[in-house]
């Protein structure tokens, strides 16, 4: 009964030790608009990724992004076909936050290693009157 118990936590704390570790390997920088373009400019080749529809990203994106529609179905398999290295930064933006941050997970559920984050969107991007490719 003790072998028993001893096996039942010793699962118990190894699976959420591997989940502890899988959740540790990505981080996440949620950024405002003048960080997260500081951040942006200092590296080298950026991976920059608009989430936004198409509309959107026509109307005034930043410069070098891709557009990986959110609301595309394939919205996933979009992120893999892109060839992204997983191993080097991505910089994720939408509207307001709300549908990168809702993307965060599938970026991690990925391998993403480091995300940084528009967190209030390409809204605080337009409010720091950063400039946009039309």
């Amino acid at each position: 009964m003790k072998k028993l118990l001893f096996s039942l936590l010793l699962i118990i704390f190894l699976q959420n030790g591997y989940s502890q570790a899988i959740a540790i390997s990505t981080k996440v920088n949620n950024l405002r608009a003048n960080d997260f373009e500081q951040l942006l400019k200092n590296t080298e080749n950026p991976q920059l990724i608009d989430i936004r529809t198409p509309r959107e990203y026509q109307m005034g994106h930043i410069a070098g992004a891709i557009n990986i529609n959110y609301y595309d179905p394939s919205f996933k398999e979009n992120i893999m076909k892109a060839g992204l290295n997983k191993n080097k930064p991505v910089f994720i933006y939408c509207r307001s936050g709300n549908r990168s941050s809702r993307s965060l997970a599938i970026f991690k559920s990925l391998g993403f290693k480091k995300i940084n984050h528009l967190v209030y969107g390409i809204n605080d991007w337009y409010r720091n009157g950063l400039s946009l490719i039309k």
